[in-house]
């Protein structure tokens, strides 16, 4: 039988679906979130990189207007994807010659540019995102998770992102070798 309602998760990447209902989406960063056997989450995967990575996060997040609570957790990745998770629910973006940046990011590229700045505007308000980057105890991120509860949060957004390959990256090139550049000068 067909639904009417979008497919949900709307973008690909490394992660299990739970309980489509839960108000829960975790992150587990870098660890293996497989050898943890959580329970009671929407959706559980990982994400490695501070700009696509982020971006798949956000679309299939929001994509699911039960979800309310995002759980940033386990190791952090060498691009500082939670580090960066983080400072865009406590700053958000600033937009500079058409890219966006994640304020207060200490990633190398941290530019959220492929998604619409209406799905991030709508991330930072309606999603809690929930801190415990460096935890790698399935019963403490258990606890965080069974200790959410929220409401739906409305109408979803229709949001896609563009398949992202091996060369994506390369948009920013010049990007990365001016903040290298810049690192290196204040050093």
């Amino acid at each position: 039988m067909q639904s009417e309602t979008m497919e949900w998760p709307v973008t690909s990447g490394d992660y299990m679906i739970g309980d489509p209902s839960s108000p829960v989406a975790v992150v587990t960063l870098t660890s293996d979130y497989r050898a943890w056997d959580l329970k009671n989450y929407a959706i559980c995967g990982t994400c490695f990189t501070e700009n696509f990575g982020i971006e798949k996060v956000i679309v299939n997040v929001l994509s699911n207007p039960k979800i309310s609570f995002l759980i940033v957790c386990g190791r952090e990745s060498e691009h500082f994807a939670g580090q960066s998770l983080l400072a865009l629910a406590e700053n958000g973006v600033s937009t500079f010659g058409g890219s966006r940046k994640i304020v207060g990011s200490e990633a190398v590229i941290p530019y959220l540019n492929e998604i619409p700045s209406t799905a991030i505007s709508r991330f930072l308000r309606e999603i809690k995102v929930i801190d415990l980057v460096g935890t790698t105890d399935p019963g403490t991120i258990q606890k965080a998770i069974d200790s959410c509860s929220g409401n739906e949060r409305g109408e979803t957004p229709e949001l896609s992102m563009p398949e992202i390959d091996d060369n994506s990256w390369k948009k920013y090139e010049k990007l990365v070798t001016q903040n290298v550049m810049s690192r290196i000068k204040k050093g």
